[in-house]
């Protein structure tokens, strides 16, 4: 994506406007100080990748140079508000928090230190650092960070590309069990939030402690959202075991929580302490089947009433934060483009 200031920041530059049929592809691009420089914005921040190529060394081992090389990069842009960066063997990448007017004044600097660390530009292959010959170079697009290439090895990335794997909905690696650990870790937190509202919240209510209980039944909303969080978070990576897990965990959580928060108002308001209450069977039992004359009394039947909402508002919530789970379950196939460059 590039907001209107950073596009007349970057043209003033010589940047080009790569227009995509995506808004978030859509970037900027130029050969600037003797490298090709992509730039965009990521959210309110402005995102800056250099290509080059870094040639091999027999003294040192890659790692330590990139090492080196992210040393210098942090030292020297110390007075920049620098959000994130990947220093690499064919780029550097720079998130910062800045207007597009100090754009220019960044890539000068990135520009400056590419040089003092002898990174070759445009006159060499990023990818096998042989030098440009006659043939014009061509530019590999993938997403919206852009990479010169010689024409040998622009053909083998589009033949890598054109081999990924498709988008054909086929789900990632799945991390099922962990994502089921947490999915329970998720629904407890859900039932002792029942608990806590219903024993140390509800009677504070009084006399409209059974309108507001109506209101308790949003907990079943806010378990499932917990389930899913510890679903998603535990299993690192979404996949399509989450639709029976996080559906039914979050059902049976809910489905308890109700209970026990009904079981722990109760006891509150009738005036027994949690331990007594729990060491009694009848209490137990008590808003599953009452033989109480007076409706006004009927645990029973407005146990049964809430449940029905607790579930009601779990079987929404769960079916909301699953919707746009396909989607990130999917393999994507990343986008390449590929088009001769003129210097």
């Amino acid at each position: 994506m590039v907001s209107q200031s950073l596009q007349a920041a970057a043209e003033a530059m010589g940047f080009t406007y790569a227009e995509k049929q995506s808004a978030k592809q859509s970037h900027m691009f130029g050969v600037y100080g003797g490298y090709l420089i992509t730039l965009y914005d990521n959210g309110n921040q402005k995102t800056v990748f250099i290509n080059y190529y870094m040639a091999p060394s027999e003294e040192e081992d890659d790692s330590v140079r990139l090492l080196e090389l992210s040393e210098g990069f942090k030292s020297a842009t110390a007075g920049y508000s620098v959000a994130d960066y990947h220093v690499d063997v064919d780029g550097l990448s720079c998130t910062v928090a800045c207007d597009a007017e100090e754009v220019a004044p960044l890539v000068d600097k990135l520009v400056e230190l590419c040089g003092e660390w002898e990174l070759a530009g445009v006159t060499q292959c990023s990818c096998c650092g042989n030098k440009i010959g006659k043939r014009l170079p061509k530019k590999l697009t993938k997403g919206k960070i852009n990479f010169l290439l010689c024409e040998h090895c622009a053909l083998e990335k589009m033949e890598e590309a054109s081999k990924a794997p498709e988008n054909n909905g086929g789900a990632l690696p799945k991390k099922t069990g962990l994502g089921l650990l947490g999915a329970l870790a998720g629904g407890i937190l859900g039932i002792l939030a029942y608990f806590l509202i219903y024993y140390f919240v509800s009677p504070i209510f009084d006399d409209s402690a059974f309108e507001m209980s109506y209101v308790f039944s949003l907990l079943g909303f806010g378990t499932a959202y917990l389930v899913y969080r510890g679903f998603t978070l535990f299993s690192k990576q979404p996949c399509n075991s989450a639709y029976a897990v996080v559906a039914s965990v979050s059902l049976v959580c809910a489905a308890l929580g109700q209970y026990i928060g009904t079981f722990a108002e109760f006891a509150k308001l009738q005036g027994f302490g949690l331990g007594k209450a729990m060491s009694i069977p009848a209490m137990w039992l008590i808003h599953l089947r009452s033989t109480a004359s007076d409706a006004a009394f009927d645990y029973s039947a407005t146990f049964y009433k809430l449940l029905c909402f607790s579930l009601l508002f779990a079987l929404i919530g769960t079916i909301i934060f699953l919707l746009g789970l396909k989607d990130k379950a999917k393999v994507k196939k990343e986008t390449v483009e590929l088009e001769t460059l003129r210097i």
